[in-house]
């Protein structure tokens, strides 16, 4: 009969494999952003977006805007809820067309940079308006309804029910989506 003993039995545990740091992972896909210069180009890209704000506020484009959808006063507060839409455009624009998120991130901080610099009153506007989180929470990012921002649009404008304002909103955030997407193409990313 054989006995067998258990001194010469070897347990292993397996080896856990190290993980780098979540920090380390984006120091370096940060460095290597900045030295193929996609940081730099994203900076770039915020800051143009930035400064279209006030031009936009400034020409006639939302005057036509509004025309067309029929709104019979563009009153100073419409005007300022379509200033801070088209920024929520901006923002939900490079989060959507620049597919890496470090990029995104820097050319939306340089978006804020920049209006905190030129156009300090519409970023205290931004800062005091709710109009963000109510767009955020009536979205889905993945399946936007620009029904929703329409409707959204008209609610911030104290006019739930007014299809003009509906109509506006709308178009605003439409138009200024695709005329970021456009200024996005146009920058070379590496």
């Amino acid at each position: 009969m054989m006995y067998n003993e258990d001194h010469d039995i070897k347990i292993f545990s397996p080896v856990k494999k190290v993980q780098e740091p979540e920090t380390v992972v984006i120091a370096d896909e940060m460095k290597r952003q900045a030295i193929s210069g996609n940081l730099q180009k994203a900076k770039t890209l915020g800051d143009t977006i930035a400064k279209s704000f006030r031009e936009a506020a400034n020409k006639k484009e939302l005057l036509h805007l509004s025309e067309d959808c029929g709104v019979a006063e563009l009153t100073r507060s419409i005007k300022d809820q379509a200033i801070i839409l088209s920024v929520f455009a901006a923002e939900y624009a490079l989060n959507q067309f620049l597919t890496d998120s470090l990029l995104s991130t820097t050319a939306i901080s340089q978006l804020y940079a920049t209006l905190t610099e030129d156009s300090p009153e519409l970023y205290s506007n931004l800062l005091a308006s709710t109009a963000f989180s109510f767009y955020y929470m009536n979205i889905d990012m993945k399946n936007l309804d620009t029904e929703v921002i329409g409707k959204t649009f008209a609610v911030l404008c104290d006019d739930d029910f007014n299809e003009s304002l509906f109509c506006y909103g709308k178009t605003i955030f439409v138009s200024s989506v695709e005329n970021y997407k456009k200024t996005v193409e146009t920058i070379d990313f590496a």
